[in-house]
């Protein structure tokens, strides 16, 4: 079973409390970006990945703001890692590889020095990794394009069903991320997508929002495909899709799952079903691969189906 996480930017989308999203037009290219400061969390997954692939922005600026970030898949036992980490501390920069519970720091750069890895100051950053399992596996990342790190080991991810996301503090931010373990396209990025009509049996609020009251209520949006043609262009190709609930809550506990939908215009398939949380500000997401230019687009709907907790 294959995963991927589209995330904007919103804290709330991982499976851990604590984080904080923050709305920011400048230092983030989706307008949100967020930090998670709980080391050794992030996302369950429901499977061990075979492999890891990752790409997310971050802003860096030239001063002396310390942050470390961490994207790597942790085993069972606790303190096992595999993955990647980028540390800003003082007037030096680097990127951190671990490797079967050890850890060692690539090239370092000075904020005299960015372009040692390919790093912009003062602007927005934007990294990619892969983490390849076995015993011919390898750390590979890759700086705004260019490849900075590549680095092999054997790489077991033996029982690693919690995929680390771990910003420590709002100087390392981070936006546009997309964790997958099918390969991410270094050109790919998040885009919030803009909706043209909904169509719904559940009840609109007073504030927009859409109130389910019984079981299999659902709403189903159609995407503005003409308003994203003029931003990016008829050629460009979709790669996932993520349904978000923004917000979304229950206020009682016997109808609290939503179940995200797709219609591809003949059939209507039921993807991951996520139990919304009880705060007013919480979120559910849902993200799966999708390949087709953005034309075949238009033919789609997007939504929720309310259903019955176990």
């Amino acid at each position: 079973m294959s995963f991927k996480h589209i995330n904007p930017g919103y804290a709330e989308l991982l499976d851990v409390a604590g984080g904080t999203t923050i709305v920011d037009t400048v230092k983030s290219k989706t307008g949100v970006k967020f930090y998670q400061p709980t080391d050794k969390k992030g996302l369950a997954l429901a499977e061990t990945p075979a492999t890891l692939y990752g790409k997310f922005d971050v802003y860096i600026g030239n001063d002396y703001n310390n942050f470390s970030i961490k994207m790597l898949l942790l085993r069972s036992n606790g303190y096992t890692e595999n993955g990647m980490g980028f540390v800003k501390s003082s007037n030096t920069m680097y990127f951190m590889r671990y490797y079967n519970g050890n850890s060692s720091m690539g090239t370092k750069a000075y904020i005299s020095s960015p372009e040692v890895l390919n790093l912009k100051l003062d602007t927005i950053n934007t990294f990619w990794f892969h983490v390849a399992s076995g015993s011919e596996g390898y750390i590979e990342i890759y700086s705004n394009g260019v490849s900075v790190e590549k680095y092999s080991y054997a790489i077991d991810f033996a029982t690693s069903k919690t995929l680390v996301v771990y910003i420590s503090n709002t100087n390392g931010a981070v936006s546009n991320l997309i964790l997958s373990d099918t390969e991410i396209d270094k050109k790919e990025q998040v885009a919030i997508l803009p909706i043209s009509t909904t169509e719904t049996t559940m009840t609109q609020g007073e504030n927009g929002e859409y109130i389910a009251g019984t079981a299999g209520q659902t709403i189903l949006q159609t995407v503005n495909v003409a308003s994203l043609i003029n931003d990016y262009g008829a050629d460009t190709e979709i790669k996932g899709i993520a349904v978000i609930g923004n917000p979304a809550y229950r206020t009682a506990e016997g109808l609290s799952n939503l179940t995200a939908l797709q219609h591809d215009g003949t059939t209507l398939t039921e993807y991951g079903t996520r139990t919304a949380p009880s705060s007013t500000s919480g979120m559910v997401m849902d993200g799966h691969a999708l390949s087709m230019k953005l034309p075949a687009l238009a033919d789609y709907k997007f939504g929720w189906k309310a259903g019955v907790g176990s």
